[in-house]
Parts: C-alpha cells; structure tokens; sequence
C-alpha cells in the first residue's frame, strides 16, 4: 500500500514543474503556486480579507496561559531545563573536586578518596552528556529552537557533562594503572625468629610520604627512612632530602624552613604528620624529620666511622614495605668510590643491594645492625639494580645532636664534619 501511495504521489509540482521536499498528491500544486493562485483571484475583484479570530487564535496558542493553558503545564515546559542546568552545575562540582588539591595523608584514604572522585565524575559526567542530548533531540521535535534559554542549558548539559566524564574517566584510568605498591597501608611485619639487629632494623623502618611545594598530595612521593632517634613524646627519621621535599631541584640547597609537612606510618602501623627539621647542605642528599608519636620503636645506631668498611664486608637493607610487603635483603659491599665535595670528602659506597625507585632514604647496615649508610641512588647494569649509598659520616652532624640531646636545637646551618 505504501509503495502505491508512493507511485501516485510526486515531488514535482505540475503547475511550476519544480521539484520540492514535499510530495505532492495527483492535481496537488506546491505552496508557492497556491499562494499565487490566491493572489491572482484578488486581482478578479475578490477582497482581501483579514481573519482578525484566526490571528487572535494564533497569539493565544503562542503565549500559553492566556489561551487558557495552565500554569503547570507552562511550568512543566521548564522542567527538563532545569534537570539539565542542574546535571551541568553537579557535573562542575564534579570536576572541580577531582581537580582540587589533596592534603598530605593516609596512604590508603587519599587513594580512596581520588578513586572516588574520578569515578563519580565519570558516572555524573556521562549522565549528563545522554540527558543534554534526549533533552535537545525533544527539542527539536517540538519545535523550541527560537528558546535560546531552553537550547542554552541542553547544550551546557552536554558539554559539562562531556568535560567531566572525559577528566574523570582519565583519572580512574590513571589511578588504576598507578598502582606499583602492593599496599596502600603498613602491612603486617614479618614473623618468627629474627637475630635481635634484624628486628631493630624492621621495627626503626618507616615510609615516609610527601607531597609537592604546594602542599598537594595527588602528585606524591613515597620512600623509606629509619628511626634513629626518639623519647616518649617522638620519634627521629633520617632519610634522603629528595625524599622530604621531592620538589627541590637536586644539587639545590633544601631549607627545612620552607619544606612542606610529610606523612609517616611507622613499622607498627601507626602514622602521623612529621616535620621536616634539618637538612645537610648539598650535595649531601640527608635530611632529618621530627614525628610526634608516643611510645617510638627503638631507635638504630648511626655508626660514627665506615673506614673499616671493605668489599665484600656484608650489609643489609629493607625495601619500602609498601611495595611487596616486608623483605630483609644481604648483600656485600663491592666498592668504595671517593668523591670531593664542597660539604667535604666522602667514600661513596656500592653494593650489590637491589635498591630501586621508592627505596631511597633506607638505611645500610652492616653486620651488627649499624647504620652505616643512606641508600641514595641506583646504578644500572647487566647485573640488574645495584645500591650506592652515602656512608654515616655525612650524618655526623646528627650523631653529635644525639649524644648530647640537642636534635630538637639542630643548627640547619651547621655542615657535616668531611673525613680527613
């Protein structure tokens, strides 16, 4: 029947044989020679007669009320306006949040926290673009393009909700991807039978997090350090500078001063806010942080002299535990390397210790548990990761500061004393 309908039916008029969008019946003309032909019977004599009800009728339908049309279906007319004006304004709120900066913290909360920002971003964000689009495909069935406010808040809908799905489905994809750490929190220490040095040195490792110059936490760096100090009331760290305040330019000086507060969880699972309090001069990579915390584990010993440290002497390390949970790594010292510095002369140590990314500021230790250095860089080889480390002598300074109880009066200037 349709296919009939449509073989009877013709887009070209017969009167002006122009082709037009619309079909037209057999003996039908277009709308242009109608309008003609009505013009033409004017000129026979007929008047031209204005319709005054008709026009009336038009401007009542067209204001609504006063064509006798309720308030609430005018007011309904607005209702998916609104809708989309507000799925725009939560879609701003969204991106603003997951945008905003985060405050030094748990580990595991702010991970949470920006998880799920980005998630609810990315849901709010693709519920608003698909409401900004039925919303504006209504509204063209209906005919309300001429309401430049209605199309203005379909058209925001759309593209708020657009940006924050796209910001809020790239970050999810980046925290997903962004996970090189097993664990978000202190994982449990290790168990059984430990040599009483070995214990020491697991209990006195922390991870130490600090945020960027700003103070935010979204960009962070994470490492370790040790307890070499504390009484009842805190506990002393020593770790790299580059790890208490990752945003100062290597070989810069660091002033403790302007360094930002960092995060610390203790071995025992307790965390707290630290303070930065001291840092060597460069290009001594030490820096030293003050942890309020009641009850600290026991401190290691910084040993005052390395020079009876040689090759293949053997030393000990613990990885960040957040990585792959607690290890305890032996190796051997393969090198000492003299560099003259203007902070003094110091014996770089290199050990065959796999120490990566995410370790530095750990500890060295000899055979009795000593501290004997700060893991501070990697080198590369055929053999895989291997340690270098500042020796204790760099860490003098602190060694002086704890024998006569002075850590908290640490002149930042003071320098550590080179080796002869």
């Amino acid at each position: 029947m349709a296919e009939l309908r449509s073989n009877l039916t013709s887009r070209v008029c017969p009167a002006c044989q122009t082709a037009g969008p619309v079909r037209l019946a057999p003996g039908q003309v277009c709308a242009s020679c109608e309008a003609q032909a009505a013009w033409l019977k004017l000129g026979d004599g007929e008047r031209l007669v204005i319709d005054r009800e008709a026009i009336d009728a038009a401007v009542r339908r067209r204001q609504g009320e006063a064509a006798g049309e309720p308030l609430w279906r005018r007011a309904l007319a607005w209702a998916m306006p609104a809708a989309t004006l507000a799925a725009a304004a939560a879609c701003v709120w969204c991106t603003v949040d997951v945008l905003s900066p985060r405050p030094i913290g748990p580990l595991a909360a702010l991970f949470d926290g920006l998880t799920a920002s980005a998630r609810l971003a990315t849901a709010i964000g693709a519920a608003s673009f698909v409401l900004g689009v039925i919303a504006l495909l209504r509204l063209r069935r209906r005919r309300w393009f001429r309401r430049l406010g209605v199309l203005a808040c379909h058209l925001v809908a759309i593209v708020a909700g657009g940006t924050a799905a796209v910001i809020g489905a790239l970050h999810w994809v980046a925290l997903a991807g962004a996970g090189s750490s097993e664990y978000l929190a202190m994982p449990a220490r290790m168990m059984g039978e430990l040599p009483s040095h070995v214990r020491r040195i697991v209990d006195a490792t922390v991870v130490v997090l600090a945020p960027d110059a700003e103070g935010d936490a979204r960009m962070l760096a994470m490492s370790t350090g040790a307890v070499i100090a504390g009484d009842d009331q805190r506990a002393w760290i020593v770790t790299c500078s580059h790890v208490a305040m990752p945003y100062v330019a290597v070989g810069a000086r660091h002033n403790a001063r302007d360094a930002q507060p960092v995060w610390v969880a203790l071995s025992d699972g307790r965390e707290g806010r630290g303070a930065v309090r001291w840092t060597a001069p460069p290009p001594l990579d030490v820096a030293l942080i003050e942890l309020p915390v009641a009850r600290p584990p026991e401190p290691v010993a910084i040993a005052a002299d390395t020079s009876a440290l040689g090759p293949d002497d053997p030393v000990t390390f613990v990885p960040n535990p957040y990585r792959s949970g607690w290890h305890v790594v032996h190796g051997k010292l393969l090198q000492r390397d003299t560099h003259h510095t203007p902070a003094g002369t110091y014996d770089l140590l290199f050990t065959d210790l796999p120490v990566i990314h995410g370790d530095s500021g750990s500890g060295l230790y000899d055979a009795h548990g000593r501290l004997v250095g700060l893991n501070t860089w990697t080198h590369l080889d055929e053999a895989g990761a291997r340690g270098i480390s500042l020796p204790s002598e760099t860490m003098q300074v602190l060694v002086a500061a704890i024998r006569d109880g002075k850590l908290d009066q640490l002149d930042r200037a003071v320098t550590a004393p080179p080796r002869k």
